[in-house]
């Protein structure tokens, strides 16, 4: 009798970790914080290790759940940064990069109709990779990025509306706003002082959301091999995330990285080339993108993103809850 008992606690144990951390399952997130990083790959967050205490472990680390999605789409078989982005946010895989992509319906005109708010940040995106492009195509492009709050970091173009870190943030659906610190080569804010200062504002008018944060500017140091400005970046994308891993205990936010164009970098075999690699720029051999990206998130809804899978797939994986009884459930808004 004592064993049956002992069973039946045992049967109705409710599982509430997920890789050995506390964390509840099937949370419906009403804050989504999405960083879109192009270039990194996994092994790269050594960069912010080495130099560092044996215990110590960056913000990435302590992401619940690790993924990795398949970088090809219906046409090619390794994407480019923009294209990836694209296809995660609309779940199509079908992405040309030209004026069609503005028939697929992006995350942010599925959740607005139930009081979702949307904002971009943009740093180091050039003229084909900013989803600003997309504006500037049929009729479905003037309406593709109206519900955005859209601000990005570089140079601010004559008669723009500009915006800085220092000051409160104004929020202007279907308007750009630019960075008034960035010149023409660099900016004086960094990543994590406009993540900051625009989460904060928003917090303050709104209860539902989704933040993207989108950098380009860590592939192109990497392309152009400049080891100690690509370490630099992603050290301040990973101040970033770890701001945004603040607000897991809430218990509402999701906190999802994904990557694009994700490339292989040959890391030296020895803590001597690896310094030398850090102070002069040398030893360091960026290869051909992978032919997967990673994925990290934590908080609600986390638990979705465990796994391998399609580019695409991500999408439905933000909207997503469990599947009922194996059947497959396809909700068109879910927050609803």
């Amino acid at each position: 009798m004592k064993w049956f008992i002992l069973l039946s606690l045992i049967g109705c144990t409710q599982v509430t970790s997920l890789n050995l951390k506390k964390h509840q399952f099937g949370v419906v997130p009403s804050k989504i914080i999405w960083f879109q990083v192009a270039g990194l790959e996994e092994e790269q967050i050594a960069m912010l290790r080495f130099q560092q205490p044996a215990d110590f472990r960056t913000s990435f680390e302590s992401s619940i759940c690790y993924g990795q999605t398949w970088n090809y789409n219906l046409y090619q078989l390794r994407n480019s940064a923009e294209s990836t982005f694209l296809s995660q946010m609309t779940g199509k895989k079908n992405i040309k990069n030209t004026c069609e992509d503005t028939n697929l319906r992006p995350i942010w005109s599925y959740i607005s109709n139930s009081g979702y708010e949307t904002v971009a940040i943009e740093s180091g995106a050039n003229q084909r990779q900013a989803l600003l492009w997309l504006k500037n195509c049929n009729e479905n492009g003037s309406q593709y990025l109206s519900p955005i709050h859209y601000f990005v970091r570089s140079r601010p173009i004559k008669d723009a509306e500009t915006f800085h870190y220092a000051e409160e943030i104004k929020f202007t659906k279907d308007n750009v706003s630019y960075d008034r610190s960035c010149g023409e080569n660099d900016c004086v804010s960094s990543i994590v002082d406009n993540f900051k200062s625009i989460y904060s504002s928003l917090l303050k008018k709104s209860t539902r959301h989704l933040v993207i944060l989108r950098d380009f500017s860590y592939l192109e140091a990497l392309e152009k091999k400049d080891f100690k400005k690509a370490k630099e970046i992603l050290n301040n994308i990973e101040l970033a995330y770890a701001e945004a891993m603040k607000y897991v205990s809430s218990n509402d936010h999701l906190i999802l990285l994904t990557t694009g164009d994700s490339r292989f970098v040959d890391m030296p075999d020895q803590g001597k080339a690896f310094f030398e690699s850090e102070k002069e720029n040398k030893n360091l051999n960026v290869k051909r993108s992978k032919l997967t990206n990673l994925v990290l998130a934590s908080g609600a809804r986390a638990e979705n993103f465990c796994g391998i899978y399609e580019d695409s797939d991500v999408f439905d994986r933000i909207l997503s809850g469990p599947k009922q009884q194996g059947l497959e459930l396809k909700i068109i808004n879910p927050f609803k």
